[in-house]
């Protein structure tokens, strides 16, 4: 199996948000995900300050001049806020401090640092009430998905109207008691014949058996699976980084920012995913296929 991941903040110890990453440990990262059958992906930059997300981009647009043979593999870059929800349990572990108002200026300081490679870009439609960002982004083809989010119906209609074409790993940037019918995760699933939906398929994230429902209900040419890897992707327990932020990883893989418990990115690669799909969820390799590989690709590439 060959995957495309649209959301990989680092794996391998290598932390894509760490402002001190160097080449060596960019190009070792990238290996080793091609090693696990990674033939597409998108390195993803987290909510910072823009001066600080803007350098984070710029330098992973440099590496990519310097090493070209990189740009087979890295398809763009994935810019994931700051435009999010600010409120608490929808912002998750993205730092509160730097989360702001879409507006057209701070957008196209993140688009220009990245000189062409932003690909995608991940935000709450309700710090976009007019919908000017999305139907910017749109006009400077970018994909834009709603994440982090807290979305009423009628602003999610608006915001596919204007552009928007996905919604980042539903089910998670969420609070985890919610209104039992009027609901983040009801919404986008009454919307899911406008959307592509990406999903975290780590086993924690979401149960087995919410995943599958969830497949099913979405269906298989709409569902994506991302890793949303993080450094602690391919390594032993212990502590690690996304941006700076403290996160623990247990026995058990998951990943919990240590200060206040937050689930943070995954410490799962897409072949970890793909051996739960087929081995729990009973996933046939047609159906993975689609879900690991064919729907993402389709994504980058019209």
């Amino acid at each position: 199996m060959s995957y495309v991941d649209l959301q990989v903040n680092g794996a391998y110890g290598v932390d894509f948000n760490e402002d001190e990453l160097t080449l060596d440990q960019f190009v070792m990262a990238c290996q080793r995900l091609r090693n696990t059958g990674v033939v597409a992906m998108l390195p993803t930059i987290i909510t910072d300050s823009v001066d600080t997300m803007c350098k984070r981009i710029a330098k992973l647009a440099n590496f990519l001049d310097q090493e070209p043979t990189l740009k087979q593999l890295v398809r763009g870059i994935h810019v994931e806020g700051p435009f999010l929800s600010n409120r608490p349990g929808f912002y998750g572990t993205h730092p509160p401090q730097h989360i702001q108002a879409a507006e057209i200026s701070p957008l196209m300081q993140l688009l220009e640092a990245g000189n062409g490679l932003v690909r995608l870009v991940t935000l709450a439609p309700e710090q976009d009430s007019k919908c000017q960002v999305i139907e910017r982004l749109r006009r400077e083809k970018v994909i834009v998905f709603a994440g982090h989010t807290d979305a009423s119906h009628v602003m999610l209609q608006r915001a596919i109207e204007a552009g928007l074409v996905g919604f980042t790993h539903l089910g998670n940037g969420c609070v985890q008691q919610v209104d039992r019918h009027d609901n983040i995760i009801q919404r986008v699933l009454s919307l899911k014949d406008h959307l592509v939906i990406t999903l975290i398929a780590d086993g924690i994230h979401l149960a087995d058996w919410l995943l599958k429902s969830w497949l099913n209900i979405i269906g298989f040419e709409r569902s994506i699976v991302i890793s949303d890897a993080m450094s602690a992707a391919g390594m032993p327990t212990g502590e690690y980084r996304i941006g700076g932020q403290p996160i623990q990883v247990d026995a058990s893989r998951r990943t919990t920012h240590r200060d206040h418990g937050y689930l943070a990115g995954s410490a799962s690669t897409m072949f970890d995913m793909d051996q739960l799909l087929a081995d729990k969820i009973g996933l046939s390799e047609r159906d993975r296929t689609r879900v690991m590989h064919t729907n993402a690709f389709r994504l980058l590439t019209t």
